[in-house]
C-alpha cells in the first residue's frame, strides 16, 4: 500500500514535470515567433529613428546628483 502511494505521487510528479517542460516550449516558441514579426512589421515601415542619447549628459545638464536645500 505504501509503494502504491509513492508510485501514484511519482506519477503526479513526472505529469507534472511534463506539463511544465511543454509550457515552456509553447512559450520560447511563441517568443520567437513575436520576435519575427515584430522584425518584419519593422522592415516594412520606413520610419527612421534616431540614435539613442546617453543619458549621463542629460543627467548633467539638468543638474542631478546635487543635494537639495
Amino acid at each position: 500500500m505504501h509503494s502504491d502511494l509513492l508510485l501514484d505521487a511519482v506519477r503526479a510528479e513526472a505529469a507534472y514535470r511534463a506539463e511544465e517542460m511543454r509550457k515552456a516550449g509553447r512559450s520560447a516558441w511563441a517568443v520567437r515567433a513575436r520576435r519575427a514579426a515584430r522584425h518584419f512589421r519593422a522592415a516594412r515601415t520606413d520610419v527612421e529613428v534616431p540614435a539613442q542619447q546617453r543619458r549621463e549628459a542629460a543627467r548633467e545638464a539638468a543638474g542631478v546628483g546635487e543635494t537639495a536645500r
